[in-house]
């Protein structure tokens, strides 16, 4: 690493200076994060991993969009193992007769990622792990590998990478819907930007992606009596019988939330708001090594959520470049579908014609569109940063974004987010590579 590109991350004013990219929420849909990846990186945007001679630019992600985002600044190659990563968590969903065969039910039933027993973080967790370790140049054994230190803090210095995370005990008790309890959840918003391992990173990701209940298992042994959690080990357990050595479908939350509750002693867990470490700030610890005296006592209550709940359009400042898989009117520079904004309005256009036999003439078409828009709004305020369009393709988007679906239409929005990509940057004039 250059003696300039080490000075730029000493500091704050340089940094704010580099380029920023943040990476949604996805759920399924991450295939479209992977192809604005795969433009990004052909447009030399995002550059050679092995390449120190020029600053690296800020990368934020929430949920599927922080494991994008780690992935893009460990060289993963987005078109080959990256796609590989989302492709076979959604192919292991897609089995779940076979995945959750061992839960205590009475009947046999798929409700895709909702089927009961059934953990998405633990399916996705070894793809995306075995992804970045053979990115960092390392090999597989369990869960022990051979990665070099140096080349590890080389791809991931300090500040670069931004993991979104929500604090559950600032979301209690549960808001009433308003102004306030919009603010509370804004409060709630932690990440981390410093890592000592790969193994740091892995954790947050998982965490980031983390929904009680819909993407990993309740964790409901916190808040039961002690004779109950026999039997919700006994719910819990996978689909093999089970013994000493074998762990609970949950191991994945359980591991990474006692990870991120000794990155939170460190001071290495941050307010969203303020930037100001949040949990022991006393404990006698060297912030750039991460080494020195601390007395941590593990907490195997799991604090953090889905980074996407407290902020599903991450950002390090009004400068960084949005990446959604759904259309809207963003606050900051967006790569997103480029959808029709009267789009509601051709929707019900076009029924009105199918139930007329084709009848509606354009003259009646372009009347009944003014009074459309009068009446019927084309958008909806998500938050501060995002309108969202009320349409169909992104009615569409959230169901797969919810629900696994076949790998041609994972193919497809590869396809569509690497065009979308390539055509924000002709708008921009960044585009260097006219060809593909």
């Amino acid at each position: 690493m250059t003696t300039q590109w080490r000075r730029l991350l000493s500091s704050p004013a340089l940094i704010d200076s580099l380029p920023s990219y943040g990476f949604s929420g996805a759920g399924f849909l991450g295939s479209y994060h992977v192809g604005v990846a795969a433009c990004l990186h052909k447009q030399g945007l995002l550059p050679d991993p092995n390449d120190d001679s020029s600053p690296r630019p800020l990368v934020t992600g929430v949920s599927a969009g922080s494991m994008i985002a780690a992935a893009t600044l460990a060289g993963v190659n987005p078109e080959d193992d990256g796609m590989e990563v989302v492709l076979e968590a959604t192919r292991r969903t897609r089995n779940l007769v076979k995945s959750s065969s061992g839960v205590a039910l009475d009947f046999n039933i798929s409700l895709d990622v909702l089927t009961p027993g059934f953990s998405l973080i633990d399916q996705v967790e070894e793809p995306f792990r075995e992804a970045m370790v053979k990115a960092l140049g390392g090999t597989i054994s369990s869960l022990h590998y051979d990665i070099d230190p140096e080349l590890f803090k080389r791809r991931f210095p300090a500040h670069i990478l931004r993991i979104g995370l929500t604090d559950r005990r600032a979301l209690w008790p549960p808001p009433i819907p308003s102004p306030i309890a919009t603010e509370r959840i804004l409060k709630a918003y932690r990440y981390v930007d410093s890592y000592r391992d790969v193994d740091d990173i892995i954790a947050c990701c998982m965490l980031s992606s983390y929904i009680p209940g819909a993407t990993g298992p309740l964790n409901l042994k916190e808040k039961v009596p002690d004779f109950l959690r026999g039997l919700i080990d006994s719910t819990l357990m996978n689909g093999e019988s089970s013994g000493a050595g074998k762990e609970r479908i949950n191991d994945t939350i359980d591991r990474s939330g006692l990870r991120l509750n000794e990155l939170e002693h460190l001071g290495m867990v941050k307010h969203g708001l303020t930037g100001l470490p949040v949990g022991n700030n006393n404990a006698k610890i060297d912030l750039t090594t991460h080494e020195g005296e601390h007395n941590f006592q593990p907490n195997k209550s799991v604090f953090f959520w889905d980074g996407g709940i407290a902020d599903v359009f991450p950002t390090f400042d009004d400068n960084t470049t949005i990446i959604s898989p759904v259309n809207g009117t963003f606050t900051n520079p967006a790569i997103c579908p480029l959808f029709p904004s009267d789009e509601l309005e051709l929707d019900i256009i076009n029924a009105a014609s199918e139930e007329g036999g084709g009848n509606v003439i354009k003259t009646q078409q372009q009347s009944v569109g003014k009074l459309l828009r009068s009446y019927i709004p084309t958008t909806f305020q998500h938050c501060s940063k995002a309108q969202l369009g009320l349409n169909s393709k992104n009615a569409r988007a959230a169901l797969l974004m919810m629900f696994s679906s076949e790998d041609e239409v994972l193919y497809t929005k590869f396809r569509e987010g690497y065009d979308d990509a390539k055509r924000f940057l002709v708008q921009c004039g960044k585009l260097r590579v006219f060809s593909g």
